[in-house]
């Protein structure tokens, strides 16, 4: 993790930007999400300005599958989180402003004309059901 925030505070430096998945890889849409130390690490350790980004590419391109769906993949940039929370309260936050504006989009995907396979994790947390589409 060192070396990762040494990187990472160059980059920053150098007024690049520094795109993280906090989970570190993907994971089904309507899964619980599992947030993982190194963000947190990093926000701290930077002392920036966190961006928080929405994503529906799930639903499109399945996890763990070589099948894709046609339709349209949403990337959301949400109001940045200020620099200098404590983590626990920037934990929350991040978790809240993702998890809430992809299921957002997961709705919005699963509401269009043709829509891809919503799984059944999503459906559930989400109260997707046939008739709820229309």
């Amino acid at each position: 993790l060192r070396r990762m925030a040494r990187e990472a505070r160059e980059r920053a430096r150098a007024r690049r930007h520094i795109v993280i998945f906090p989970e570190g890889t993907r994971r089904p849409p309507g899964a619980d999400p599992a947030y993982r130390p190194g963000v947190l690490f990093l926000y701290e350790a930077l002392g920036v300005p966190c961006v928080p980004v929405a994503l529906n590419s799930g639903l499109f391109w399945p996890r763990r599958s070589l099948r894709r769906y046609p339709g349209t993949i949403v990337v959301q940039f949400l109001p940045p989180i200020p620099p200098g929370l404590p983590r626990a309260a920037f934990k929350a936050r991040l978790i809240e402003a993702i998890e809430t504006a992809s299921d957002a989009l997961i709705l919005e995907a699963a509401r269009a004309p043709n829509p891809p396979p919503i799984p059944a994790e999503a459906r559930k947390k989400l109260g997707i059901g046939p008739e709820s589409l229309s």
